[in-house]
């Protein structure tokens, strides 16, 4: 009988920034070594969750965008383990406000 090693769980890393206009989100997730067929990927208007695993490690993870998106029109992409999620914000950033830092 084979004995199952069980996967690390981890909280995948990742980066998240908006285009020079404030009308589209990028958010790039570090998978190594998950094929596209290992991701779910769900995204809401306000946060995303995801779980991707691959041999020995399982990513998963809820996270918060910095405002609201348009969900139906998010792209995923995974490249070799470099997961890129490109969407739309619904209004812009029509809500943020550059704060002075002393």
């Amino acid at each position: 009988m084979d004995s199952a090693v069980p996967r690390i769980l981890k909280t995948p890393i990742l980066a998240m920034y908006h285009d020079d206009k404030h009308q589209n989100l990028t958010v790039e997730v570090e998978l190594p070594d998950v094929e596209s067929k290992n991701i779910t990927l769900v995204m809401h208007e306000n946060s995303f969750y995801l779980k991707a695993f691959s041999k020995n490690v399982e990513y998963l993870g809820s996270f918060f965008l910095d405002g609201p998106v348009d969900p139906e029109k998010a792209v995923a992409v995974n490249d070799k383990g470099m997961l890129t999620i490109k969407v739309p914000y619904k209004e812009g950033f029509v809500c943020a406000r550059i704060v002075p830092v002393k």
